[in-house]
């Protein structure tokens, strides 16, 4: 059995990269807006996640069980985090109400029927990659008298 395979690589932080690459690819290969909600949550997990292992310590106790000080953990490093965790949480309650009025308005969870009622025109004329073929398709038109005339 290779060794990658036996999963010892998984710890805390390369979990954390994963995860947030998973946040990532999905706000940026999906089309809706309550996946981009979600995958901004996964995104802020992954963060957290990052934070805490990389700066966990098995060596340190509690403070309120430590008989020294030099045996006590740093608590500002897990306030930080739990202020962290509340934030997201509301921002992400936020989104999703705001996202909720927005699809009771306008009836559709699409990025591109969004751009396209923003903008007033067809949601084929608003996606970027179909305005950028029709670019391409017209400097390419042959000009003058050969060829197909199309208007």
């Amino acid at each position: 059995m290779p060794d990658w395979f036996t999963l010892d690589w998984l710890d805390g932080p390369n979990t954390a990269v994963i995860l947030f690459f998973v946040g990532l690819a999905g706000m940026c290969l999906r089309k809706n807006m309550m996946i981009t909600v979600i995958a901004t949550s996964i995104m802020n997990t992954a963060i957290i996640l990052a934070f805490v292992t990389m700066f966990s310590s098995t060596d340190h106790s509690a403070p309120m069980v430590a008989e020294t000080v030099a045996e006590a953990a740093d608590p500002l490093p897990q306030a930080l985090m739990i202020t962290s965790v509340v934030i997201g949480v509301a921002v992400q309650a936020v989104s999703l109400v705001l996202v909720l009025g927005y699809y009771r308005q306008h009836k559709t969870l699409d990025w591109d029927e969004a751009r396209a009622l923003r903008e007033g025109v067809e949601p084929a004329e608003a996606d970027p990659f179909l305005r950028l073929r029709d670019a391409v398709t017209h400097a390419l038109r042959p000009v003058g008298g050969t060829g197909s005339r199309r208007s």
